[in-house]
């Protein structure tokens, strides 16, 4: 049995239907950029994610860019990020004219670790941007006290945690604004880039609203000088046909980790990220840990098994921050990890049939070992 690392085709046949009708209505109506699609989401979404409103962007990386926009970050203002992420989170920074200052994770959770970016304030520091990284939600509590000790902002990376919570806040309320990403592979994908910014402050969305339209508070009126970034109509179609399945896919993703940690039990020296107390996880990703990665990624995929790598090295060591003062510093937390994490297949139309699969492939190479 062949088991793909991840399977949109599956997800395209459960939305067909909808989708088809969803897409005829746009064609027929003509509304192509900031129609009734886009308002729909935006009403579901926030209604999803609890908070006040929500303002659709063209991909997450742009929602990410906006939100630091919208907080008035200035030329040279630092923001603190974490080493092991996705390269658009310290991307964003640059793109908004700041300066990213890399911190350890969490050995255990992965995520940016409240103590060593406390110790990374200084006098240029304008605020946190935390990662819930792999679905898994940063600890609110801990990197909020440090905020609010040091008068900073903190802003939500929430490109991987549609429906995560911690401790009952859900992602994309806890920070001053969150940034999401709509791209394929996440709980909530469209069929292209796609992107949106959440948040608990009404007077920010709008100003996230304008900078995204060209800084227009109405057509050809412009208080600011802003970007293009607006939802496209037919991918905000996608994401309302798949939104009122959110919730249940994502305990089908729980499941499925469930499974995997299970089934996993005594293989070799395979670990995994923790969940702690208070964390609802929602597995964007479902990762495992292990000194032998690099081989154990070859012997699945010559098992017809896939897998990934998110994310193979730290981002003060990528080439773009070649000039940056901590280009060479030793992040020995996200280093392991850079060196150790392999992620296994985890999408909804997953069945239990493959994850075993799955599970007997790993224990097959440490049995061969």
């Amino acid at each position: 049995m062949n088991v793909p690392y991840f399977d949109l085709r599956r997800a395209t046949a459960r939305l067909r239907d909808d989708l088809e009708r969803r897409w005829r209505g746009v064609l027929d109506g003509t509304s192509f950029v900031l129609g009734p699609e886009v308002a729909e989401l935006e009403r579901g979404f926030a209604a999803f994610v609890g908070a006040p409103g929500c303002v659709g962007v063209a991909n997450g990386t742009d929602a990410l860019v906006l939100a630091l926009r919208a907080l008035d970050l200035a030329p040279g203002d630092e923001v603190i990020v974490p080493a092991f992420t996705f390269f658009a989170t310290a991307e964003a920074v640059v793109l908004a004219g700041g300066v990213p200052i890399f911190a350890d994770v969490e050995p255990d959770t992965l995520n940016l670790d409240p103590e060593d970016a406390e110790r990374r304030v200084g006098p240029r520091t304008a605020g946190i941007l935390g990662v819930h990284l792999y679905g898994r939600p940063f600890d609110a509590d801990r990197l909020g006290a440090v905020a609010g000790r040091r008068g900073l902002w903190l802003v939500e990376d929430a490109a991987q945690a549609h429906g995560a919570a911690w401790q009952g806040r859900k992602a994309g309320t806890i920070g001053r604004l969150a940034a999401w990403s709509f791209y394929p592979t996440k709980n909530l994908g469209a069929f292209g880039d796609g992107g949106a910014v959440t948040g608990p402050d009404e007077a920010l969305l709008d100003r996230v609203r304008r900078l995204a339209n060209h800084g227009q508070e109405r057509r050809y009126h412009h208080l600011l000088v802003g970007t293009n970034s607006r939802l496209d109509s037919l991918q905000a179609a996608v994401l309302n046909c798949r939104l009122p399945h959110l919730a249940a896919d994502n305990d089908r993703r729980r499941r499925i980790a469930c499974r995997y940690q299970g089934g996993l039990a005594g293989a070799g020296d395979v670990s995994f990220p923790a969940d702690p107390p208070g964390a609802f996880t929602v597995y964007h990703q479902f990762a495992v840990r292990t000194a032998h990665r690099d081989e154990l990624a070859v012997h699945l995929a010559r098992e017809g098994v896939g897998s990934s790598i998110h994310y193979p090295e730290t981002l003060n060591r990528q080439p773009a921050f070649a000039g940056h003062p901590q280009a060479g510093e030793a992040l020995p937390v996200s280093e392991a990890a850079a060196a150790e994490l392999l992620c296994l297949p985890c999408f909804p139309e997953l069945e239990d049939a493959e994850v075993d699969r799955v599970c007997e492939a790993v224990h097959g190479f440490f049995a061969a070992g």
